[in-house]
């Protein structure tokens, strides 16, 4: 039987030398490499507004770049910059004669009435109301003008205001959390290291909180609705194991700054791994006895895996797809192993 028991820094050498063999051809022009956004949610709308500052080095003489934007309504604020925007259904269009290896920055604000990848919840009725984002196999560039190549990695640095008295969980740091108004709270998330725009993602409702640490310090949070505290526990059963495991049998340190998961209803998936970030079904969260026949801990540990592979190091293009998914498969088993044993292990591989 062929086992890679030992995997380390090899892997992540072999995966990067594979993200980097094939280029879209825009990244050869242009590196996109911070992103600096204030975004409403305006949920009983269904719609996002926001402004947005891209900083971006040109890597050949152009005259035009491009950002991914669907279906957005730009507004161009009066500035010095002599960049015109001219957007279409689709892009929005950077033009000026851009010269090599200078840095520049754009600013503009825009609203747009997602048509996908971000999908509001409840809204229509009072109770368990959500906003929440899935940007893999969609596209982010439908709720936040963005770049939708998996080859150019950003710094994403949001803040987000919505509703009190909604949580709202994002890519990130949280940094601060003003009441900007007596109805809305904004939240500022800061990010330390660029990544794909797939994996922008963000969650908005009532939740609560518990707070863990990994064995390297790495803070863990994990979110809740208030009516399933006494869930918590067999919900996000191993968490604190799993991450520790996954870390020493990677060999690499857990590549960002923290590290949440959050329930969200009418899920699409079981989970996505969002970068710092998985969002996961709300069918998952379930108590002592549930636990015994369906539980979170192969869908924890695959999302987890993946903040190495896939968010740290990223597929060149979804042709790809099935090498992060496998490594994020191999992991999960090996973290199940870890829990529930060798008898566990063989019989899931013998299935």
């Amino acid at each position: 039987m062929f086992q890679l028991q030992n995997m380390n820094y090899r892997l992540l050498v072999f995966f990067c030398a594979l993200s980097s063999s094939l280029f879209a051809q825009q990244t050869e022009i242009v590196d996109f490499t911070r992103a600096t956004a204030e975004i409403e949610i305006l949920p009983f709308e269904k719609m996002v507004e926001g402004k947005v500052q891209y900083e971006f080095k040109i890597l050949q003489k152009t005259d035009s770049v491009y950002l991914d934007a669907r279906n957005m309504e730009f507004s161009i604020p009066n500035s010095d910059s002599k960049i015109k925007l001219n957007p279409s259904s689709e892009k929005l269009w950077l033009i000026f004669p851009f010269e090599k290896d200078k840095t520049y920055q754009v600013h503009f604000s825009y609203s747009a009435k997602p048509s996908q990848t971000m999908y509001f919840v409840g809204w229509e009725n009072e109770g368990s109301n959500q906003v929440w984002t899935q940007g893999q196999g969609k596209k982010t560039s439908y709720w936040l003008p963005s770049i939708d190549d998996l080859n150019e990695k950003i710094e994403f640095d949001l803040t987000i205001s919505a509703p009190k008295p909604y949580e709202v969980v994002a890519n990130g740091l949280l940094k601060t959390r003003t009441e900007i108004s007596d109805s809305v709270t904004a939240w500022n998330f800061d990010m330390s290291h660029p990544m794909s725009s797939y994996l922008v993602a963000l969650a908005v409702g009532k939740y609560h909180s518990e707070n863990l640490s990994s064995k390297t310090g790495v803070p863990i949070k994990l979110f809740y609705e208030p009516k399933d505290s006494a869930k918590v526990e067999p919900t996000y059963r191993y968490s604190k194991e799993i991450f520790d495991f996954l870390e020493e049998e990677i060999g690499v340190a857990f590549p960002w700054e923290v590290y949440k998961q959050v329930p969200v209803r009418d899920f699409l998936y079981a989970g996505m791994e969002n970068t710092t970030l998985t969002i996961f079904a709300q069918t998952f969260v379930i108590d002592s006895v549930a636990f015994i026949d369906r539980n979170f801990v192969n869908v924890n540990a695959h999302e987890l895996a993946h903040q190495w592979f896939g968010d740290f190091v990223t597929e060149v293009s979804s042709e790809h797809h099935w090498l992060q998914e496998g490594f994020a498969t191999y992991y999960a088993l090996l973290a199940e192993r870890q829990i529930f044993g060798d008898d566990y292990y063989y019989f899931k591989l013998y299935q």
